[in-house]
């Protein structure tokens, strides 16, 4: 089980493999956190807008660890931009997954998802949204804060104003998609980077060019695309709720080569996620 760690600019750990939730409702959530923390996961990924927190919860509650070594985040609906709705929003949070703190809470969207994108940067909002967050993190509510799916300006935007900094962006970020200008500038700034959909949900296990390299190394295309990430200093967080392939993505004891990894980072950028490209993340629109 792959269990390294990395450091926070206040000094909190994080592990740089975790386990993303997105998409399973709350029993499909409860038992893969159960199914996680059994075979090694120490770290669980959530947010308002999956609906699934109480399930994560439940999963906490009953999956036999304490609850001291586990890495829980969640993440303040894109939608909320007052420091009101934010606070309220942390409470409830806390309430569905029932516990005291949450280890990271992240802004999920500088914009609302229907706007994704879109000219109106909330750039004022969002630092009224920060200063919420701050508060939650010097009350306890909270052990470390941070962005997700901020480019440059928005996150120079809270930078402007804030106490204190962020440690965290979680951007999409994998084989055939990978940012670099950004994820340099929050690496400069001591932002760490985590990436959600590291292995494209699916989108690259066909890419001919990559499986090459997979076969290489004797790993599957899925582990070839979360270690490439982890050699660009990101924590991945795939997600799933089979067993067998969290396994297999906690098997990354194998160093791909620099000259590798600069193959991988200019392989051709990918067109289509298939059945998620409707999502704003991946280059959609919500109606």
């Amino acid at each position: 089980m792959f269990n390294e760690t990395y450091k926070f600019s206040n000094g909190v750990e994080i592990p740089k493999l975790g386990l993303g939730t997105w998409l399973l409702d709350d029993g499909q959530a409860a038992q893969a956190v159960r199914d996680a923390v059994s075979i090694g996961y120490r770290h669980i990924d959530t947010a308002q807008a999956y609906m699934n927190e109480a399930g994560v919860g439940e999963g906490i509650r009953s999956c036999g660890v304490a609850r001291e070594d586990l890495f829980i985040t969640t993440k303040v609906a894109a939608e909320a931009k007052t420091y009101d709705t934010v606070t309220q929003s942390i409470n409830e949070s806390l309430s569905k997954i029932g516990l005291d703190y949450i280890d990271l809470l992240i802004i999920h969207s500088p914009q609302p998802w229907k706007e994704f994108r879109e000219e109106n940067r909330y750039f004022e909002e969002n630092k009224e949204v920060w200063k919420a967050m701050e508060d939650a993190y010097m009350t306890g509510k909270v052990k470390a804060i941070g962005l997700s799916n901020f480019l440059q300006d928005d996150v120079e935007n809270i930078l402007t104003s804030c106490e204190i900094k962020p440690m965290v962006n979680q951007i999409l970020a994998h084989v055939s998609n990978t940012p670099l200008e950004l994820i340099e500038y929050c690496q400069k700034n001591s932002i760490l980077v985590e990436a959600y959909s590291p292995i494209a949900h699916g989108a690259v296990l066909d890419h001919a060019e990559v499986k090459v390299i997979a076969d290489k190394y004797g790993v599957s295309v899925a582990q070839l695309c979360l270690r490439y990430d982890i050699q660009l200093g990101l924590v991945v967080i795939p997600k799933t709720a089979n067993p067998e392939h969290m396994r297999n993505n906690a098997e990354l004891d194998f160093v791909i080569s620099d000259e590798d990894i600069e193959v991988l980072k200019n392989v051709e950028h990918i067109q289509n996620y298939d059945e998620h490209s409707f999502f704003p993340v991946f280059g959609g629109k919500l109606k």
